[in-house]
């Protein structure tokens, strides 16, 4: 590094990693704009180390930051610098040396290699709440890199990418929807050995029934409208229905006393499936609005064969060339025919989107 005449200084703590010299500083976020001036993703991709930024992702992103003012939080940006830069330690103690400021010329161009989204987001809920610009980030920067050297670290950054499980989001998260689902389950003997919280492709080894993934999404089916003035009411009659579904599913009950796996029962029928759950979750709204008696209607699931073989039932619907289908019209009409047996009259969209199936399968 050499003396910087011009620049723009941060507190940083120095490390090293692969025997190359970094830094961590901590960043204002009214800042980052300053920094990052120039958006590589301009150029063509042999000249960059970076990808074409997605903007559709800015607005989610900035809409976390805004809805979650008080609790939302953020990994460190990745940069390196392209230019001229000075550490001065505070001093020259072991630790001390480790500890100082760091100095970026104004001339010198800094690249952001991880975070690009993020950054915008910032940018963009800065102009929607100023307040957030004495906040700060962490930005991890490195000095001194060429163009092939930036790829390589684009590279190095994203080489594992791990995706967080929707089932494991949801049992972490704190939205109303996902208090309700996973409190049902947390107070729950029986469905808490049933329902798996944090994987939502159950194996065939799976002794779980179906995800939380799954139980989040059917039951919200059951309700209007979850909300936080709502979801501890709807708790407890959420609970209700699925624990009695446990109770007159037979295969369900082979589950949970441990008679068979979960994955035994979706190698051979339709009922251990997020589709089906959220069919059962569409019959579920329905009976709890217009039937007192629901508990006993209900009884006649146990009657229904949920096996994948039964074609007259459910070829078309859900299973699709011995496959499995999960989509909204595969729930839909999933739900029609649990309706079918459970003596629950359609809804006219409903009755439309039974005779648009039965005309599909004639013409076949």
């Amino acid at each position: 590094m050499t003396d910087v005449i011009s620049g723009t200084s941060f507190p940083a703590i120095k490390g090293i990693q692969a025997d190359t010299e970094f830094y961590t500083v901590m960043c204002p976020l009214k800042r980052l704009k300053r920094i990052f001036t120039f958006d590589e993703s301009t150029l063509p991709v042999k000249d960059r180390a970076q990808r074409i930024l997605n903007l559709d992702r800015i607005p989610e992103i900035s809409n976390y930051i805004l809805e979650n003012r008080d609790s939302y939080v953020f990994s460190a940006l990745t940069a390196c610098i392209d230019g001229e830069t000075e550490f001065t330690p505070i001093g020259r103690g072991k630790h001390q040396q480790k500890i100082g400021t760091l100095t970026i010329d104004d001339d010198a161009e800094v690249y952001i290699t991880d975070g690009q989204h993020r950054n915008a987001a910032i940018n963009e809920a800065l102009k929607q709440d100023p307040s957030l610009g004495e906040e700060n980030i962490s930005v991890v920067f490195f000095v001194g890199k060429s163009l092939p050297e930036r790829q390589k670290i684009f590279k190095d950054l994203n080489l594992y990418p791990v995706k967080t499980d929707s089932s494991l989001s949801i049992t972490y998260d704190g939205k109303p929807d996902a208090l309700l689902s996973k409190n049902v389950v947390f107070e729950s003997k029986i469905l808490s050995k049933l329902i798996h919280m944090e994987n939502s492709n159950l194996g065939k080894r799976s002794k779980k029934l179906v995800s939380h993934s799954a139980l989040n999404k059917a039951t919200k089916e059951l309700f209007d409208e979850i909300n936080e003035s709502t979801y501890k009411e709807q708790t407890f009659i959420a609970r209700e229905f699925w624990e009695h579904l446990v109770d007159v599913i037979p295969a369900w009950q082979l589950v949970y006393k441990e008679q068979v796996s979960g994955g035994e029962i979706r190698e051979e029928s339709i009922h251990a499936y997020s589709v089906t759950f959220q069919a059962l979750g569409i019959v579920g709204y329905w009976l709890l609005k217009n039937d007192p008696s629901w508990k006993k209607t209900t009884k006649a699931l146990k009657d229904i064969d949920w096996s994948r073989n039964n074609k007259e039932d459910w070829d078309g619907r859900c299973v699709v060339n011995g496959a499995m289908r999960n989509s909204s019209v595969a729930m839909k009409l999933t739900a029609n025919r649990i309706k079918h047996y459970l003596s629950i009259p359609l809804s006219t969209k409903e009755k439309i989107e039974e005779t648009k199936f039965t005309q599909a399968n004639q013409s076949k």
